[in-house]
């Protein structure tokens, strides 16, 4: 017994120094009852020892003084152990204060627990609301998805449409255009052949035109030199009205010199002085055709019949004086013979009719009265000769202009043919410019057209890229849905197992649940035999008895405070499993997808519920551990019925919850 005492101390002090104490108590009191056991079975032989020596007194003597001395050891071992008894009660006593401290420690952690409980519950309504929340967002966002999905898809064929309905047209109005360009170009081709057919008569008409204008105008330089010679004329007729009768003196004069000349002249033959009378008579006929001429050229004349008649003075020299009459006649021939086609072209025919009269009026005028008939006839004679010449000049006159009558005729036909070509020409030209502006119309046009089907074009590969981007961003988001529905699938084996564990957890509390019911049932079964016991058994019994449920109280107040600490150690794994949640209502990048997965596994994530399951459950192990922890009304004794199995049990059940806590930590980290 008191090696056992001994053990049971050793193991207390390794405890705690209140349980030590509590030992020693309840080693004492263990001592004090083996010796009472060895009192009463000391007194149980006395009788014997008595009834065998009654016969003897000093036996009897011997007897009573050792039962004397026997008696005075028991009181003084009743009077140590009554002390022991006195110390053993304020140990008791020591120990209801604990007990009471305890208690209001569990109520306070009761208290805890339900404030814990009240708060998972809380947060148990708030994670339902918020799966509903995520369920619907999730909804809402997959609803979204379609309907972008669908708008994309509808705008994309609703571009590639009006794309391909653009596409058509712009391709129509190319043909179109090419069409109008064939035309063009053919109308264009056929105006350059007939340009090239008119082009030769264009030339043609063209060179004609040219040397009509030369001829025009060489005609108009001609008609210009007539229209100033004209009006020389007929300034020199003015003039030569005035000078007539200057002229017709000085040709009287000169007619006196030459009868003079001639009566000196009679030495000579007849034909000298018909000579000389044909020779002033060619004088008068030259004199009166240059009446254009101005008086410088009288003025050599009369110096030259000065000569002539200072000649014919010479009687010794009436060879020279023939010969220079002969010499001025044919000068004067001469230069009437140069100016008579200049003045037939310049003059007029009514002028000339004029001069004609002018010029029979003077050689009316220079036939002297006193003539003889010979000299008359030659000169008639003479004066027919220009005559006749005038009307060859009149008929070649009428002649040219007639011709040049023709020649103005064919020049306005021609004028009008040139009119008309020109026409002609400019109606080409203006078609062919009308061809080449249609050409370039329609050039500009297919360049419109090729720049609006290169915009098409770069639309339609903008689109396609915009199409690539969404398909690759669509491609993006299908991976990272796929990796996120990974995420989740390893994330529901792992809460399969979690689930698994929490059986097996709920399990092992549903077996500490009874072992607990056990204890209990055991506890009443124990403390009704400890009432009976009372009744029946005597003080020693029920010192030993005391003894016991002090040992039995010791060790469970000893897994009492083992208890209290777990339960301290499980509200910090709350204080993080309040983190863990707040944590965990953040991710909401579940779809609907997932839920479907868990719905055919059968397995509903119920990894918070199973939590709170499991602290509801422990609040239960701890409420069963409290009231087997109260104090008992039987007389003032306390104990508990708590065994080492329910310890085991609720250290595997701390393990289990820890196993637990750490693996949502590593979840949350992952």
């Amino acid at each position: 017994m008191d090696r056992r005492s001994w053990l049971w101390r050793r193991k207390s002090s390794e405890k705690s120094p209140g349980e030590t104490e509590s030992s020693g108590s309840i080693s004492s009191r263990s001592e004090r009852f083996s010796d009472e056991q060895a009192y009463p079975n000391h007194n149980t032989q006395s009788p014997e020892v008595t009834s065998k020596a009654a016969p003897s007194d000093e036996e009897v003597n011997d007897n009573v003084k050792s039962l004397t001395e026997k008696l005075s050891a028991a009181l003084l071992n009743i009077s140590a152990k009554e002390d022991l008894v006195k110390q053993h009660a304020k140990v008791a006593e020591e120990a209801v204060s604990g007990w009471e401290k305890a208690e209001n420690e569990v109520l306070s952690l009761k208290q805890q627990l339900e404030a814990a409980t009240q708060k998972n519950s809380a947060l148990e309504d708030r994670i339902v609301h918020l799966d509903g929340a995520l369920k619907e967002c999730v909804r809402q966002i997959r609803q979204a998805r379609e309907e972008q999905e669908q708008k994309i898809h509808e705008a994309v064929v609703k571009r590639n449409r009006e794309w391909e309905s653009t596409k058509s047209e712009f391709e129509s109005q190319l043909v179109e255009l090419q069409a109008q360009l064939q035309t063009a170009k053919a109308e264009v081709v056929a105006s350059i052949e007939r340009d090239t057919d008119i082009r030769p008569k264009l030339e043609a008409v063209e060179k004609e035109n040219l040397a009509l204008k030369l001829e025009l105008f060489s005609r108009a330089e001609e008609l210009k030199v007539r229209i100033i010679e004209r009006d020389l004329s007929t300034k020199a007729a003015e003039t030569a009205s005035k000078q007539h009768l200057e002229s017709i003196k000085k040709v009287v004069k000169l007619e006196a010199e030459c009868r003079r000349l001639k009566a000196v002249s009679r030495k000579a033959a007849s034909a000298n002085d018909n000579r000389s009378f044909t020779a002033s008579s060619v004088y008068v006929e030259s004199f009166t055709d240059s009446q254009s001429d101005s008086g410088e050229r009288l003025m050599a004349i009369e110096t030259d019949m000065r000569k002539m008649s200072g000649l014919e003075v010479n009687d010794c020299e009436p060879g020279h004086s023939n010969s220079w009459a002969s010499a001025l006649i044919t000068e004067l021939d001469q230069f009437k013979n140069e100016k008579a086609p200049a003045r037939n072209l310049m003059v007029p025919s009514g002028e000339i009719n004029l001069m004609d009269d002018f010029l029979e009026m003077e050689r009316l005028a220079a036939l002297p009265g006193t003539e003889s008939g010979s000299p008359c006839l030659e000169a008639g004679a003479v004066s027919d000769q220009p005559i006749g010449e005038e009307i060859s000049l009149k008929s070649e006159l009428e002649a040219m202009a007639h011709r040049t009558f023709e020649l103005e005729e064919k020049l306005k036909r021609m004028e009008a043919e040139k009119v008309e070509a020109n026409l002609a020409l400019t109606e080409c030209q203006k078609q062919l410019k009308m061809s080449y502006s249609l050409l370039k119309q329609a050039e500009v046009k297919l360049v419109e057209l090729q720049t609006q089907l290169a915009l098409a074009n770069e639309s339609k590969q903008a689109s396609e890229e915009e199409m690539q981007a969404t398909n690759a961003k669509r491609e993006v988001a299908e991976s990272q849905l796929r990796g996120v529905e990974a995420e989740i699938k390893a994330l529901l084996s792992k809460v399969c197992s979690l689930e698994e564990e929490v059986e097996k957890e709920q399990a092992l509390s549903a077996e500490t649940v009874a072992k607990c019911r056990k204890l209990e049932d055991e506890l009443s079964r124990m403390k009704h035999d400890d009432s009976l016991r009372h009744a029946i058994s005597s003080n020693g019994e029920l010192k030993l008895k005391q003894e016991k449920e002090l040992q039995v109280a010791a060790s469970k107040f000893a897994e009492c405070q083992q208890t209290i600490a777990s339960l301290g150690q499980q509200l910090k794994s709350l204080a993080t499993l309040e983190d863990f949640l707040i944590d965990s209502e953040k991710p909401l990048d579940l779809n609907v997808e997932g839920s479907q997965c868990l719905e055919e596994c059968g397995e509903p994530w119920k990894l918070h519920s199973s939590d709170l399951y499991l602290l509801n459950r422990d609040f239960e192990s701890s409420k069963v551990v409290g009231d087997c922890l109260s104090p008992p009304k039987n007389g003032g004794e306390r104990g508990t019925s708590l065994s080492p199995n329910q310890a085991v049990t609720s250290e595997k059940s701390q393990n289990g919850f820890g196993k637990l806590f750490t693996q949502g930590k590593k979840r949350d980290s992952k």
